[in-house]
């Protein structure tokens, strides 16, 4: 047998296997439709997508004591957000305790519009921080809060 046989031999054996295999696998499993993968569980957003998806917030108050002792910077939070746009989980990964304690009571109001991804409400995880800033005034001080745009790397 030549050459071009044996390749043309092998050729319609493995069609005829790979014919086989699909014929049994269609009985046995539900069949899939290729065009609409699965879908994922939860997907991580930047800062910055969660915070164009704000629907309300509340600014954390900034601390009497915390503005007296003159703390500031920043406070990080790990978050997750349902399909409705609600906060379920909230853990706080940097950040001095009397800030973390404002912010906390801050995230209880946030309200987020839901995720679409391909036009599906879907959960989602990201890091939202505050930065707080104290200055002093004739008066004393004054103690600020902005939202950050961005969460710097930490190490």
């Amino acid at each position: 047998m030549s050459t071009i046989g044996t390749i043309v031999m092998l050729v319609a054996c493995c069609a005829a296997v790979a014919s086989a295999q699909n014929g049994a696998g269609a009985s046995s499993q539900a069949p899939q439709n290729p065009a609409q993968p699965a879908r994922p569980q939860m997907i991580r957003v930047s800062t910055g997508v969660m915070l164009g998806l704000v629907e309300h917030k509340t600014m954390p108050v900034y601390p009497d004591e915390a503005m007296k002792k003159r703390i500031q910077g920043d406070v990080i939070f790990e978050l997750e957000v349902d399909e409705t746009g609600k906060i379920t989980s909230s853990a706080p990964i940097d950040g001095d305790p009397l800030l973390i304690a404002a912010s906390k009571d801050a995230l209880r109001n946030f309200r987020f519009r839901p995720y679409l991804l391909n036009g599906t409400p879907t959960r989602i995880e990201s890091q939202l921080g505050f930065h707080f800033a104290v200055e002093k005034t004739a008066d004393g001080v004054n103690g600020h809060v902005e939202c950050m745009a961005s969460i710097p790397n930490r190490p």
